[in-house]
């Protein structure tokens, strides 16, 4: 068989969800345009299918709108983590030597955090708030250092915000974790199975050098190399960490 008419080879195995969903929404979209030309109605009819019941038994939009939930409650909580720290630290100038003192108290107690705070990941940002905040709210020294830069709202503001997201964050993984994955595992076999069909048939098509099929083969190759090329460097970023 000429190198021209052979659809490259991918283990649709190794994608993630999403990618293996957004891999089958495009064959189904390069699908679409030849099958006035050729015969792949069933195949399509297999792939939307299979979509739906992709859906259904992973509510991807279900967990598309907690993580953008997720998403704004986190960049809220380290806003107003910024501004409060920003505050603090220009308090430590001030003229009076009690709100600098002050000042020094809750600063001092931010940087022994560590530094860029709001870049780690969900749950260290999570723990060190929550740790910021108690400690601001209940512990001697720090409770009255809060109270002469009359900063408890604001600290109390922070406090919520983080638990909001704590809640949200919990929401979302309760969802991913309500996933069946023995269907999902079946569905996707079963999805593999028809492109491999397609595959044969497409293959079969362009023997007899039919146009449409020729184009559409290119098509899948280019799709299919840029999928391989992302699992590649998956593969080779697991190998450096090894």
């Amino acid at each position: 068989m000429s190198k021209n008419t052979m659809i490259s080879a991918i283990d649709l195995s190794h994608l993630h969800n999403l990618e293996f969903y957004s891999f089958v929404e495009n064959i189904l979209e390069a699908l679409k345009k030849v099958n006035q030309s050729l015969d792949f109605q069933k195949e399509s009819d297999q792939l939307r299918d299979g979509l739906v019941q992709f859906d259904i038994i992973f509510e991807k939009k279900k967990l598309s709108s907690y993580t953008q939930k997720v998403i704004e409650l986190d960049k809220k909580r380290c806003a107003s983590f910024t501004g409060l720290q920003q505050c603090v630290r220009g308090y430590t100038k001030h003229y009076k030597e009690d709100m600098k003192q002050a000042a020094e108290i809750i600063l001092e107690s931010i940087e022994s955090m560590g530094k860029q705070i709001v870049y780690r990941n969900y749950q260290v940002k999570s723990a060190t708030f929550s740790s910021l905040t108690s400690a601001w709210q209940n512990k001697p020294g720090f409770t009255e250092a809060v109270d002469t830069l009359a900063m408890s709202d604001w600290v109390k503001h922070l406090d919520e915000e983080n638990k909001a997201f704590e809640a949200a964050y919990l929401e979302r993984l309760i969802a991913q974790g309500a996933v069946p994955k023995t269907k999902l595992i079946d569905l996707r076999a079963d999805l593999i199975n028809v492109h491999r069909g397609i595959v044969k048939k497409l293959e079969a098509y362009c023997l007899f050098e039919n146009p449409k099929a020729l184009e559409l083969s290119k098509h899948f190759n280019k799709l299919i190399a840029a999928y391989n090329k992302e699992l590649t460097r998956r593969k080779n970023k697991t190998k450096k960490k090894e």
